[in-house]
């Protein structure tokens, strides 16, 4: 039941919150952020380019070639029209390949949006 429920989800993002995994289906997020402003964010300011943000979790969860290889592709392949999701307290939801491909092209800033209110996960894990 739980792998079908994340299978479902295209896009998610998850964290941990007092022991347990919160899971959210970023594809609602993005939703939910469609008519919020848009501001200009400091690559080098996103704390989230220097932690793990791919590998520690779910089937991904080693940086296999494999896996490398899955995430430069999407990095590759990022639309940047998109702006990048954070929560208000500046935690980034949405939006890490897209950061790596401006960082990869010499970018020093990237459009992002602030939820103010994240809405319950739709997984608890």
């Amino acid at each position: 039941m739980i792998e079908e429920s994340l299978a479902q989800m295209k896009h998610k993002h998850s964290r941990m919150i007092d022991g347990k995994r919160h899971v959210w289906d970023v594809e609602k997020l993005w939703k939910m952020s469609e008519n919020l402003p848009v501001t200009k964010v400091n690559i080098d300011s996103i704390k989230e380019l220097d932690q793990d943000c791919w590998f520690g979790f779910g089937s991904t969860s080693v940086p296999t070639i494999r896996n490398v290889a899955s995430h430069c592709k999407r990095i590759i392949e990022a639309k940047m029209e998109y702006p990048i999701l954070f929560t208000a307290d500046g935690c980034l939801i949405d939006g890490g390949h897209r950061i790596a491909k401006a960082l990869m092209n010499g970018q020093q800033e990237i459009d992002a949006v602030f939820i103010e209110t994240l809405p319950p996960a739709d997984l608890v894990l």
